[in-house]
């Protein structure tokens, strides 16, 4: 892994309404390495999606507005692209996976057609040479009796199946960069873990990067390498995926950690993050986190932490980090 294939900068979204503003993301930034899986994670309403979205031009305007220094994937500056150029960039640069299979695929299409049509209009190929491939991709995803199953519609499939269509429509033309939204959202644990061993496998095989979005930590484990964790619109912790696991800096971070089922555990306790994520029209002052914190003072209701950067690439957003080793005076 070595230069980015995707560098976002100060990226802020907002939708004005009668009532006020709401700051869905104020002023993230991501790095993504060429080959890397990064995971985005937080609960809902951190504004994961609407970073997704963000990324790959996708926001309605209005509603919403954005403002964003840069979005540069693998060089290439998108963020002031037509949409006719970020047309042909979408599905051949950089594809999503969204986390509903049923609305995101076309339900009065068969889905060999659907494939079908990513290979005809970024790859000039012919109808017949289309559905070669449609069938070769369906086949690398794991979906059996792929010739016969291409000329299934959507409901056709099971919630497993519809989502390894996405995984195939997403990977078809082999993009620079895969977005992957919560990919195993309604789907029972068996088939989440065979989806995401799918999507993993396909991510390093063709070393593609990878941007992961998901509430859950123990879906990040096995497949991300960098982790940011994103609390109420702000990037509150970066770190290895180790580090998120055995040394997490921000409260919110080891919250989200212990809430994760153990099979070590034998007392089978349950940790509970209290409350919910603060609506973002309504978000308190200082951190936003300290109404949930165990270690909230004064100071944090006061005043927003900046984001320390270490020089090992880890960055955290408190004023008293967890687990580190230098905890003396104010990090902010």
């Amino acid at each position: 892994m070595s230069e980015n294939m995707l560098t976002l900068r100060n990226l802020k979204v907002v939708f004005p309404n009668a009532k006020g503003m709401i700051r869905a993301v104020e002023g993230i930034d991501l790095d993504i390495k060429t080959g890397e899986c990064v995971a985005l994670v937080g609960e809902s309403g951190c504004g994961k999606s609407v970073t997704s979205l963000a990324i790959m031009r996708l926001l309605n305007s209005p509603p919403a507005v954005m403002r964003v220094d840069s979005i540069n994937l693998g060089g290439l500056e998108i963020k002031n692209l037509s949409e006719h150029k970020m047309q042909e960039i979408r599905g051949k640069e950089i594809s999503i996976i969204f986390q509903d299979a049923m609305t995101a695929l076309n339900p009065v299409m068969t889905i060999g057609k659907q494939i079908d049509e990513i290979y005809i209009r970024h790859s000039n190929m012919s109808k017949k040479q289309a559905r070669i491939n449609t069938i070769k991709s369906l086949d690398l995803v794991g979906v059996p009796e792929a010739k016969s199953r291409a000329n299934n519609f959507p409901h056709q499939l099971s919630g497993g199946m519809r989502q390894r269509v996405l995984i195939a429509l997403a990977f078809a033309c082999m993009p620079k960069l895969i977005i992957a939204d919560e990919p195993t959202t309604a789907l029972d644990v068996t088939i989440q873990a065979q989806v995401l061993e799918v999507l993993k496998n396909m991510q390093k095989i063709h070393e593609v990067s990878a941007l992961l979005i998901t509430h859950d930590l123990s879906v990040v484990a096995n497949m991300a390498d960098t982790v940011y964790v994103m609390y109420a619109g702000k990037i509150v912790e970066k770190a290895s995926v180790k580090d998120i696991f055995e040394s997490p800096y921000h409260p919110y971070t080891e919250a989200l950690s212990l809430s994760v089922p153990k099979l070590s555990d034998t007392k089978h306790s349950f940790v509970q993050i209290p409350d919910s994520v603060p609506h973002p029209m309504f978000k308190p002052t200082g951190c936003y986190f300290h109404p949930r914190c165990n270690y909230a003072t004064e100071k944090c209701k006061e005043r927003m932490p900046l984001l320390k950067k270490l020089e090992n690439g880890r960055e955290y957003r408190c004023f008293y980090p967890r687990n580190f080793e230098d905890k003396k005076g104010d990090h902010s």
